[in-house]
């Protein structure tokens, strides 16, 4: 289990190594909530090194984030570094379509 806002940048590290992620989640507490009201959401991608420009202020500033796509369709984008210029990063780890029934 990471740290989402901690450990953003450190996933870039396992892009080229032989460290495997399997069956990826993301465990929303809710400001620290009652343990029986946390939710598990499954997730559909997580890309590393995309860049999305800030959204709080003049939207100017060009960020690398790594981005996390939950199998909803949810996108949480978390930020770690100023950006040069645009890149669409690197998926890190994608879930695969479940397999459909065997046809005769």
């Amino acid at each position: 289990m990471l740290d989402l806002r901690e450990t953003a940048a450190t996933l870039e590290q396992f892009v080229e190594g032989a460290v495997v992620v399997r069956d990826a989640a993301i465990l929303s507490t809710r400001m620290a909530r009652e343990v029986d009201k946390w939710t598990l959401e499954p997730l559909g991608e997580i890309r590393v090194g995309v860049t999305e420009y800030e959204h709080r202020s003049t939207g100017k500033l060009l960020l690398t984030v790594t981005r996390f796509t939950t199998a909803a369709g949810r996108t949480l984008s978390v930020p770690y570094a100023l950006a040069t210029k645009p890149a669409r990063g690197r998926r890190l780890w994608g879930a695969r379509a479940p397999a459909g029934p065997a046809r005769a």
